[in-house]
């Protein structure tokens, strides 16, 4: 009976390690800039090897979208209309012009400039030459103030998030989002857009470097990342920590029965 009780704490005993030692993973595979890493496969940093083309979208703009508007001349300051900013004084968004149903960007003495379906480099050119009659060698200075996006689930912090990029990628989105957790499911992201009135789907692996030269590789404004954990998550959390239980539950169980059985 002794014998029996023994084999069995040492199987489960066995178990928990090998658990416990799957779930780790090496420091030379983690740690940067090492000395003298010890690695099978070293990789040299002027190798070029491999180029992709990369598939930026051009943002095109529409109604609701609120610009940051900056504008330079030589024109005196006492003459300058535009020298205060926008229409707010109490941060980025009050302080941009929002393109009206219509896509209009709407100026002091200017008036009406129509920006819709225009890229930011097509509507910075077009305010330059609007601003041309009443400024001096006017500078323009466009910068697209409501490219939100939202990131949930294995980063290190989720939430809402705004760039003045308009070409923002997937990395760097979760670079701004604090980068992966030790859990993350890098071979599957999901990506939820909304077009045209409808909850679109798609699936992102960063585990492939051609990832790079899709179209989803960049995001567009009010994009949802949702990066899901590894199933060692769970292992790590849960089964393990139910197994150190169980173990500790049993070897408790065996005690009292030795003890009784003496």
């Amino acid at each position: 009976m002794r014998n029996i009780m023994r084999h069995t704490l040492s199987a489960l005993w066995v178990m928990l390690g090998v658990l416990f030692f799957s779930s780790c993973v090496s420091q030379k595979k983690i740690v940067l800039l090492q000395q003298e890493p010890a690695l099978g496969k070293h990789a040299s940093a002027d190798e070029l090897l491999k180029t992709y083309e990369l598939k930026q979208p051009v943002y095109l703009l529409k109604p609701g979208d609120v610009l940051s508007l900056k504008v330079q001349s030589t024109t005196p300051s006492e003459y300058d209309f535009l020298s205060k900013g926008g229409a707010g004084s109490s941060g980025p968004m009050l302080d941009g012009y929002t393109l009206d149903s219509e896509g209009n960007m709407l100026l002091p003495v200017v008036g009406k400039i129509s920006l819709h379906g225009l890229s930011l480099p097509q509507a910075r050119s077009k305010v330059t030459t609007a601003l041309q009659p009443y400024l001096t060698e006017p500078t323009v200075n466009l910068r697209l103030l409501t490219f939100r996006f939202t990131i949930l689930g294995e980063v290190g912090g989720q939430g809402q998030y705004t760039t003045y990029q308009d070409n923002l990628n997937v990395l760097e989105a979760i670079a701004m989002a604090g980068g992966f957790s030790p859990y993350s499911d890098r071979g599957r992201i999901r990506l939820i857009r909304s077009e045209n009135g409808q909850a679109k789907l798609y699936t992102i692996s960063l585990l492939e470097d051609k990832t790079m030269a899709t179209q989803n590789f960049y995001l567009q404004p009010n994009d949802m990342l949702v990066v899901d954990p590894l199933p060692a998550k769970f292992v790590r959390e849960n089964v393990i920590g139910n197994v150190g239980l169980t173990v500790g539950l049993v070897s408790s169980v065996f005690f009292l029965i030795s003890r009784l059985t003496q």
